[in-house]
């Protein structure tokens, strides 16, 4: 895999007179830009078995993001006159990239093998399933998994902001600490996928089904440090008594918190996810349990932010997980699981007004 940055010359070099562009298209001819308003090249492409020749605008772009695939076709159509047709040039289109093409009705090449060409009313030539062969960094790692998911999380809650600091600061109170740095990263690479818009004065969420699926996919069930299963005695107010130390933080994990979004039934004891599982033991003084089916609780030990995140008390004082993550544990659980988070899924979709 290429991980080095592709420059606008080696693209460029795809586009050699006889070479294929796009089985069965053969590039006839090759004028390089000669004006700065004009795209980055001009190709001469037809089939082999004919004399017919159409002229293609070329936009080269260096990235294949969403974002730079949708500059590209604007620039492409801008420096495309009448008798030419506009086609991109970027390392690598995917298949939901194509679709944006072919909604455009706009051409467009890849570097490995991928490809649409229009021309209405001639012929209509698509190469998709070749794999990525010049992935790109991200501004960081995953903008859906970790600390780093805190700002979508946010914006599936509320998705309009009017600005940066105002994000970051609601994300604190929700739960969490994330710095100005961290969040502006995050955001940076929610807006190269088009899930956000962000300009100098607000963010706007654009794609919440986009959004909340890559979160769900992003899901990695986590190792956790340690797990201890409890019997209680029924007076026992174990919630209160793990909300008495101020340097833990607990909540009831996300599928342990259906019944509380959805008509759900499940047997064994209430999952508790804490952040030092020695201190809420000695807080809550249960006696352990060597059945789990026999116990009342479940604590288990994890630094997930996701546990701990906008999370909803009750009368009781029981920190139950947020619907969002109620949602992402249980569309990576069992059939029966599934299922209610796809009614969980019609909740939070709704609450997002766009």
């Amino acid at each position: 895999m290429n991980n080095k940055k592709i420059t606008e010359f080696q693209l460029l070099a795809k586009l050699q007179p006889e070479a294929f562009l796009l089985e069965p298209l053969i590039i006839y001819s090759l004028f390089p830009a000669l004006a700065r308003d004009r795209a980055d090249a001009v190709i001469e492409v037809g089939l082999a078995d004919s004399t017919e020749r159409f002229r293609f605008a070329v936009e080269a772009k260096t990235s294949s993001t969403p974002m730079a695939v949708q500059m590209a076709i604007a620039q492409a159509r801008a420096h495309t006159p009448d008798d030419e047709l506009p086609m991109i040039l970027v390392p690598y289109l995917s298949p939901e990239r194509l679709d944006k093409l072919e909604k455009e009705q706009v051409s467009g090449i890849d570097l490995c093998g991928n490809g649409l060409v229009i021309v209405p009313d001639r012929f209509y030539v698509l190469r998709t399933g070749q794999p990525n062969q010049y992935r790109e960094s991200r501004p960081l790692n995953n903008p859906y998994s970790g600390r780093s998911s805190l700002v979508a999380r946010m914006l599936l809650v509320q998705p309009d902001w009017s600005s940066l600091k105002e994000l970051a600061e609601a994300i604190r109170e929700a739960g969490a600490q994330l710095s100005l740095p961290q969040a502006s990263k995050s955001t940076k690479a929610l807006q190269n996928e088009l899930i956000i818009a962000k300009n100098a004065k607000t963010i706007k969420l654009q794609e919440p089904l986009r959004l909340l699926d890559n979160l769900g996919r992003a899901w990695k069930k986590p190792e956790f440090r340690r797990r201890e299963f409890l019997r209680l005695s029924p007076q026992r107010d174990w919630a209160n008594a793990l909300s008495g130390d101020s340097d833990l933080r607990w909540a009831v994990t996300g599928a342990s918190s259906v019944s509380r979004y959805a008509s759900f039934s499940q047997a064994g004891p209430l999952r508790i996810a804490v952040t030092n599982i020695a201190a809420a033991l000695e807080r809550i003084k249960g006696k352990a349990e060597p059945v789990p089916s026999f116990a009342d609780i479940e604590l288990v030990e994890t630094d997930e932010p996701g546990f701990y995140f906008q999370n909803e008390s009750d009368e009781k004082g029981i920190r139950w997980a947020s619907r969002l993550q109620a949602w992402i544990e249980l569309q990576a659980g069992d059939a029966r699981q599934q299922n209610a988070a796809r009614d969980i899924r019609k909740q939070i979709l709704k609450g997002v007004e766009l």
